[in-house]
């Protein structure tokens, strides 16, 4: 690396840790949200690219839900450590150990937290999503075995949480949230994160 661009990059770190700094602390201040999401899968290689719609439902700690509506029902519950994945129209729910699915809520609640241990965090400028103004920032992760290669943020400059996220998988795919109507510290309704289920569901681990 050359001594103008081990510069350039340590400037880019040093410029993102306020960013960092506001979104740990507003991380820190949040016990639940609510919101819709809009979310778009693009598969590179076969030049294919997929639109979704719904809300998703976060307590803190460790309980996210996301109620797809379009194109397909379907819901990923997180709870305690597990996910579970239910397609209406299939009638199954497949369940297992949670893992790369708290990676869509990257930089709300304790996750905003060491984010500059996790990953090398660079501060890419500002962008308008939707109405927010917003900080850009890359996150490239520090350890090899992360499911995905690279993750964006884009970070609302007025209440400091995400306002989109672009998670890009080692094949280059990626996968594009954006966060609309968000409500945060709510109450949420009874049984958020309980999965009411049809009696007729296949279950698969």
């Amino acid at each position: 690396m050359s001594a103008l661009l081990a510069l350039l990059v340590l400037a880019g770190a040093a410029d993102a840790d306020p960013v960092l700094k506001r979104l740990e602390e507003a991380g820190r201040a949040l016990s639940t949200m609510q919101a819709r999401f809009a979310e778009t899968k693009v598969i590179v290689l076969l030049e294919e690219t997929s639109e979704a719609r719904g809300t998703v439902l976060l307590q803190v700690p460790g309980r996210f839900r996301w109620n797809y509506e379009a194109p397909q029902e379907s819901v990923t519950l997180v709870k305690d450590g597990r996910f579970s994945r239910y397609l209406a129209r299939a009638k199954q729910v497949f369940r297992g150990p949670a893992r790369g699915e708290a990676d869509l809520l990257v930089g709300f609640g304790p996750g905003a937290a060491g984010l500059g241990r996790k990953y090398r965090v660079t501060l890419v400028g500002e962008e308008a999503v939707g109405e927010a103004l917003a900080w850009v920032l890359d996150l490239q992760p520090q350890a090899s075995s992360a499911l995905f290669s690279a993750i964006r943020l884009w970070v609302d400059k007025t209440r400091h949480f995400p306002v989109q996220t672009r998670l890009t998988e080692p094949t280059g795919d990626y996968n594009t949230v954006r966060f609309e109507d968000v409500k945060l510290n709510v109450k949420l309704p009874a049984g958020a994160f309980d999965l009411r289920l049809p009696k007729d569901v296949v279950e698969v681990e």
